[in-house]
């Protein structure tokens, strides 16, 4: 395939989407346009495929969903899984005894394309935050499990505040993947997710370059949030972008577009590709 072949890359929640989950008309018409030009569209996100699916249309324009931060890698126009990874039988033991025992609010999800299930463990105050999670898939008819699955997609602990929590487990299980997110449900409360090594938004946009042979300069990248960091740092600084919602932090490094709720994706494709 050409090596001439372009990609571009965003992430959805607080980023492509509203606050409130909806795509403008403008956006949508934008994506359309690009794969009418043939450039390669992919939405990177935290969310499950199943989550991902109660907030877009089957006819949703885009090429290549990498869902749960590059847990799994889904086909879109022919419905197909191409890559999944888990957490195998030790390391999931290991990393629930240890959340456990110290009392951590948490989800452990299904191996993938079963990972919107979960089994969960709360402390004996669970945040809000968390109660909405579990209450968010019951609205859908997804009860929580009533034990941890052997093996595991991704934990996923719900913090009030982090505090150190972030390098304490980093530095307890250096070998799996550790990112730092801000909920999307209540845009406050700070998640830590543990992934199967080596893993990211990153490894995603890699799997797809690979099947196209698509140069890294081709490649471009927009993001609001600290989990989108790896996928950020994939693609060249002077491709990588970030909306006007995004963390002071985060501003600092990266180009900047309109908010998400300015149309700032829709901004930037117009800017780069008509």
């Amino acid at each position: 395939m050409s090596s001439e072949k372009k990609m571009f890359v965003a992430d959805f929640d607080g980023t492509l989407a509203r606050d409130d989950s909806s795509i403008s008309k403008k956006t949508v018409d934008l994506f359309k346009k690009l794969g009418e030009i043939d450039v390669i569209r992919v939405i990177d996100t935290g969310r499950s495929l199943f989550s991902f699916k109660t907030v877009v249309n089957e006819d949703f324009p885009i090429d290549y969903l990498v869902f749960s931060s590059g847990i799994g890698i889904y086909d879109w126009k022919n419905k197909k899984i191409l890559q999944k990874y888990s957490i195998g039988e030790k390391d999931t033991a290991e990393v629930y005894k240890y959340l456990a025992d110290n009392n951590y609010d948490f989800m452990v999800q299904l191996p993938v394309p079963n990972n919107h299930f979960f089994h969960h463990f709360s402390s004996e105050y669970p945040n809000s935050d968390f109660r909405s999670r579990i209450s968010y898939y019951e609205n859908y008819g997804i009860a929580p499990i009533e034990k941890c699955p052997k093996t595991a997609s991704q934990f996923v602990i719900i913090l009030g505040e982090e505090f150190d929590s972030l390098i304490k487990i980093s530095q307890k299980f250096p070998h799996l993947k550790i990112v730092k997110a801000t909920s999307p449900i209540d845009r406050k409360s700070v998640w830590i997710e543990i992934l199967p090594p080596k893993i990211s938004k990153a490894t995603g946009i890699e799997f797809i370059q690979n099947i196209y042979n698509t140069k890294l300069e081709n490649i471009v990248t927009v993001g609001n949030d600290y989990y989108d960091l790896d996928m950020l740092n994939y693609s060249l600084p002077q491709n990588s972008y970030i909306v006007a919602n995004a963390p002071d932090e985060l501003l600092k490094m990266f180009n900047t577009v309109q908010s998400n709720e300015e149309d700032g994706v829709a901004e930037l494709i117009q800017k780069l590709y008509f």
